[in-house]
């Protein structure tokens, strides 16, 4: 196998590894330099270090996000997609100078991820359903 099809596989390869205590983690490698990016899964916050130093971050809950930063005269893109909820897949995808260099894929560990057939995803519907429910009367209520 060639290095090409090797590096091919790996970029394309889910890894179940994340918990909520330390959210995601990824390392690039680019041009000598070691740039991580994380992305709490409690609180949003999505940070970028270059060889250890903080060059972008900040605090988001949309699925799509990106931190833009530059190392020397080259810019880069650090973009996180959340893919699927109910397993906490996010890809996270190193883009230099507008030209795609790396993604990577993670998933919450199988004790993490959530599912149709949980409990607690049950309730989860349920209580939306209901609060909206309560909302709406009440709404109705107040506004005669």
């Amino acid at each position: 196998m060639n290095n090409t099809t090797k590096n091919v596989r790996e970029e394309n390869e889910l890894t179940s590894e994340v918990n909520y205590r330390d959210g995601y983690h990824f390392d690039f490698e680019v041009d000598g330099h070691n740039v991580h990016a994380h992305g709490s899964s409690k609180s949003g916050k999505e940070t970028v270090l270059v060889n250890g130093e903080i060059v972008a971050e900040k605090r988001s809950f949309k699925r799509k996000s990106t931190l833009n930063f530059s190392i020397e005269e080259n810019t880069y893109e650090i973009e996180f997609n959340m893919v699927n909820m109910l397993t906490g897949e996010l890809h996270c995808t190193l883009i230099k100078n507008n030209m795609h260099i790396k993604t990577f894929k993670k998933a919450l560990k199988k004790s993490n991820q959530l599912s149709l057939k949980s409990s607690s995803m049950w309730l989860f519907f349920a209580g939306g359903f209901f609060g909206y429910i309560l909302m709406a009367e009440l709404l109705r209520f107040i506004n005669g």
